[in-house]
């Protein structure tokens, strides 16, 4: 649960050794939540521990854009 309030931090990799058997930097949810941020939305992430994580995004729409 300690993880989760870091996971969108740049080059926050989770301390599982299922984890580092995955090759990777730790920037990609960083980059994404940063697009959304910018775009003006929001991210939300739901995980249980031993069952799985749902990551979510919104984004608000543009006028006259549907």
């Amino acid at each position: 649960r300690e993880d989760q309030e870091r996971i969108f931090e740049r080059f926050y990799r989770v301390e599982h050794d299922a984890v580092h058997a995955v090759p990777g930097t730790g920037l990609g949810l960083s980059i994404v939540k940063s697009l959304v941020d910018m775009h003006g939305g929001e991210m939300a992430l739901d995980s249980q521990p031993g069952k799985g994580s749902t990551f979510t995004f919104s984004l608000p729409a543009v006028p006259g854009k549907v």
